[in-house]
Formats: C-alpha cells, sequence, structure tokens
C-alpha cells in the first residue's frame, strides 16, 4: 500500500481517537468531536461555530444563546485537556496529532516529523489499514490493545521506533502463527477473541426445510415458546462471536430469552437450501451503541450493508435508527428468497463505519409473492384452531398484561382463541415484507358485566386501536358491539408496513384498558 495522503492520515488518527476509549462515558464530547472533524473533512470550516456546535452536535435548541449558555466553552476545554493526555499517553508516537487551538474549535492537524531511523519499518498509517492475513481483523485492532505508557525520560524518535517496529512484529508474529487477537470493541477492551472465526461443520447437505440459528451462539440448541429449535451458530466464515449480558432486556423479542449473542465484524453465511421460495427473517438488536450501552452514541453510530447472494439488500443499515431505541428488536422479513446456483444462500455483512453485527437467522418455505400468515393469540402457547391452523402464542408485544380466563365464549366456532387476553395500554409491532395485508382483530369482553366484576359491562371498557399511527377503531366498545361473554371481530384490508417494515398496532384505553384475544395477518397482494 503506497504512503496515504495527508487527508487519508488525518481520517485515520480521527478513527484511532474514537476507538482509544476517549470519550467512554462522554457522549456529549464524542459527539463535538466527531462534529468539528466531518465538518473539517467536508471543507466547511466556517459552520465550525459555538453556535452551530451547540444546537447541531451537543442538542441545544434554536434558541441557544452563548452568553448565557457555556456548553460548547466548557466542552472545548475538556475536549483539548483528553488530547493533550492523549498525546503524552498512547498516542505520543503517531504521526499525525489533533489540536484544537485556544479561541478557536476547528481541529489543527499537525504532521509529526517522520523518524529516519524507522523508514525500513512499516508506516503506522499502513498498519492501520492492513488486514491480518486471513483475517477479518484490522491490525489498528491489533495495535490499540496496546498500552503505551508516557516514556517522558526518552526521545520521542524512540519511542516511534519501537512503536513501529513492536507493531509491526506484532502483525507478523500473529498472521504466521494464527493467534487469538484482543480486539478493541465497544470502545473498552473485551477478552480476547479468535482472529477468525469460520464454522467447522459441512455446507454440502441441504438443510431441513425450516432453519433457525443464533448468531454467535455456541451453546446447546434452545426451544422457543412457539416450539421452535434454535440451533447454535453456523454456517459462518469471518466476525466474531460476543454474548449478550444475561440481564439486557431487549425489547419486543418473540420470545423473552431468544437473544443469546451477536456475531459482528465482517462476515459472511453460506447456508445450503433446496430448490424451491423461502421467507427469510434477520433479527438485529443494538445493544453497543445508544444512550445507557457501553458505547454510547445513537443513530448514525454503526452503519453497515448486507446482501443476499451478491445484491446489496440492506444499504447503510442502522439498527438501532431502524428499530427506534438501542436494546430493541428489530427483525427484516424477505420473501421470495431462493438459493444461488451453487445451492447456498449467500449472506454477507460489510462495515460502513463500525462492525456489522447480527442476532439470529431464520428461513422457511413460503408461497411464491407472499409471506406466512401471521396468526397470534394472547396465550403463553400456541393454539390449534377448528380449521386445524396454528395460532402462535403471544409475541410481538410492547407493554400490556396477559391473562387467560375460564369462561367459554359463546357462540364463537373457535372458542380456542378467546381463552387469553392482553389487556392495558400496550402495542405490537409486526415484522413483515413488503405488501397488502388484511388485519383481522378478535375481541370478548370476558371480564366487565360477568360475575366478579363490580362494573356493568357497556361503557366500562373503551379504547381505540392504531395501525401506524392511523386510528382503525376510535371509541371502541366491546360489550357495547356485541355483549358479554361473545366475539367481535373486525376486519380491515390494505394494510401496509412502514419503511422499517413494521406494522405496529396500538391500543390506547380511554375508559379502564384496552383488550385484545387474537390477531390475524395475511399478505393479499
Amino acid at each position: 500500500m503506497g504512503a496515504a495522503t495527508p487527508s487519508r492520515q488525518e481520517r485515520i488518527e480521527v478513527e484511532a481517537i474514537l476507538q482509544s476509549g476517549m470519550f467512554q462515558r462522554a457522549p456529549l464530547l464524542e459527539n463535538m468531536f466527531r462534529y468539528i472533524c466531518e465538518r473539517h473533512f467536508e471543507g466547511r470550516r466556517d459552520l465550525i461555530k459555538e453556535y452551530t456546535i451547540a444546537v447541531e452536535a451537543l442538542g441545544r435548541p434554536a434558541a441557544f444563546d452563548p452568553k448565557k449558555d457555556s456548553i460548547v466553552r466548557v466542552e472545548a476545554h475538556r475536549l483539548r485537556k483528553r488530547l493533550y493526555e492523549y498525546y503524552h499517553g498512547p498516542g505520543a508516537a503517531h504521526c499525525v496529532r489533533i489540536t484544537i487551538p485556544n479561541g478557536q474549535y476547528a481541529p489543527t492537524f499537525i504532521q509529526q516529523q517522520e523518524n529516519p531511523e524507522a523508514a525500513d519499518a512499516k508506516p503506522v498509517e499502513a498498519l492501520l489499514e492492513t488486514r491480518v492475513p486471513g483475517t477479518a481483523v484490522f491490525a489498528s485492532e491489533v495495535v490499540r490493545t496496546i498500552e503505551v505508557k508516557p516514556l517522558t525520560a526518552r526521545p520521542v524518535w524512540k519511542v516511534r521506533r519501537w512503536w513501529a517496529i513492536g507493531s509491526s512484529l506484532l502483525v507478523l508474529c500473529l498472521a504466521a502463527a494464527g493467534l487469538n487477537v484482543g480486539l478493541f470493541h465497544a470502545r473498552k477492551k473485551q477478552p480476547a477473541s479468535v482472529a477468525e472465526e469460520k464454522w467447522a461443520g459441512t455446507s454440502a447437505t441441504p438443510l431441513p426445510s425450516e432453519v433457525r440459528f443464533l448468531a454467535g451462539y455456541h451453546g446447546a440448541p434452545f426451544m422457543d415458546v412457539q416450539g421452535h429449535v434454535w440451533t447454535a451458530d453456523q454456517y459462518f466464515t469471518g466476525g466474531h462471536s460476543s454474548p449478550i449480558p444475561q440481564n439486557r432486556m431487549i425489547e419486543g423479542q418473540p420470545d423473552p430469552d431468544l437473544l443469546k449473542a451477536r456475531r459482528f465484524g465482517e462476515f459472511r453465511y453460506d447456508i445450503p437450501l433446496g430448490k424451491g421460495t423461502y421467507e427469510l427473517h434477520l433479527f438485529f438488536a443494538e445493544t453497543e451503541f445508544g444512550p445507557g450501552n457501553p458505547r454510547g452514541g445513537g443513530e448514525s453510530s454503526r452503519i453497515f450493508q448486507v446482501s443476499i447472494n451478491g445484491v446489496p439488500t440492506l444499504r447503510s443499515f442502522d439498527a438501532l435508527a431502524e428499530a427506534g431505541a438501542p436494546n430493541r428488536l428489530d427483525e427484516r422479513v424477505f420473501k421470495d428468497i431462493m438459493p444461488a446456483g451453487d445451492g447456498k444462500l449467500h449472506l454477507s455483512f460489510q462495515p460502513l463505519n463500525a462492525a456489522a453485527f447480527l442476532n439470529a437467522v431464520e428461513i422457511f418455505p413460503s408461497t411464491p409473492g407472499m409471506i406466512r400468515p401471521i396468526r397470534l393469540v394472547a396465550q403463553d402457547r400456541p393454539v390449534t384452531d377448528a380449521d386445524g391452523r396454528v395460532w402462535s402464542a403471544d409475541e410481538y408485544f410492547e407493554g400490556g398484561h396477559p391473562v387467560l380466563r375460564n369462561t367459554t365464549v359463546l357462540d364463537a366456532r373457535n372458542k380456542a382463541l378467546y381463552r387469553g387476553e392482553r389487556f392495558g395500554h400496550f402495542q405490537y409491532r409486526f415484522p413483515l415484507a413488503p405488501g397488502t395485508y388484511r388485519l383481522t382483530l378478535h375481541f370478548a369482553e370476558t371480564w366487565f358485566g360477568m360475575p366478579g366484576s363490580d362494573l356493568p359491562a357497556r361503557g366500562s371498557r373503551v379504547f381505540n386501536v392504531y395501525a401506524n399511527r392511523v386510528a382503525l377503531l376510535q371509541n371502541f366498545d366491546i360489550a357495547r358491539e356485541s355483549g358479554v361473554n361473545r366475539e367481535v371481530t373486525r376486519v380491515f384490508e390494505n394494510q401496509q408496513p412502514n419503511a422499517q417494515g413494521v406494522l405496529s398496532l396500538e391500543f390506547v384505553p380511554i375508559e379502564n384498558y384496552a383488550e385484545i384475544n387474537a390477531i390475524e395477518l395475511v399478505e393479499t397482494k
């Protein structure tokens, strides 16, 4: 690789600082640093002013008054101090230094004089862009695991020489011996992991018709509440495994204990499938970036690309932004998926500004042009109706409270659908492929007006129902529609998922609690 241009060197130095851990637990400081550097690279240094930094980087309102609020000056002072400490410590040997001159906010990039005695050693800039052969690991990730303490008693050129020589030898030794390397990931040191992971099984035999596995998970098979078995990770090449802390709550999972780990980095899956049309589900939950997570930040902190059989399908994908919050499931559904000419489904994950990641994969046969209907009951176990169709146990909900009723709904052909209900103020987030769907909601008033309730039926439960914020039912009173202990169904045609591939159903109380017994979504075109 040839010598990096000054701009390239500057960008490498910015990334090195962002990955150094300097901004751990200091999201405002990181936002400011990112902002001033991005404007510098865009050639818009004229925008690097106190007001624009406050509003665009630090979240202050448009009415921000620098005479009354000194946040930019305070953060700039903190940033100068941390940069000074960094370049008198871990960054002492770097060929580029970043400073924020007093009285200014725009960054200055200073090219350090190169050490002639280290001319034969590979430059640090090149090392930062060098892959360890056969891995998805950059040398920068190896180098950043080394703590370099200030060597005030030694000349700077000696520090640079030993840093460059030591870094080069370390990379060469790791490449030759295939040793484990410690990645600096999530802006803090993490346990050492294999430089490149590759599944040791065979991919010659097509998988069974339904496939479910947990990315980055290497434990025993797991059975979810629907009775589906999820296996350990398989058919992968590249990337790294990382468990999700057991106390981490992932909002919107189809099973509360489903997501156990993730695969991150640059990696791919080559999954053997029989001929036919399949439905593919990819599961993402951002547990590193975002408020309250180890790496802080928010939207745009992690952007990557997902390709299916070589075709970019999720471009500039930001799982946190798509889910709307960190630690919330974003499940993407794809229909009409078929294996490539070699009989395999190829999924590739390429980082753009941070490591790509994946939590789980689900594949099963489907009718061409349509996804499998979604049918669920507000119960903790699947139910089979009078037509032999299986309704899934309750899933994809946020909020509300489940309850089972002992009463049997009158005159309903599928009485089993009404044995349980979810009540309260709650919503469901159904992952769907693009298309048009028929939505059927099943209700029965089995509490108000029944023995044990102190309130009459009519008027005691009134609520609204919204689909992607559009009202479907307003001032809906189940008992007023049909009386007590009797089924009520409402059908809504032409429902479509939003840009994130989600149909969100929100149940909002007006009088007492909203309620639902069962939900059905069938693609119509």
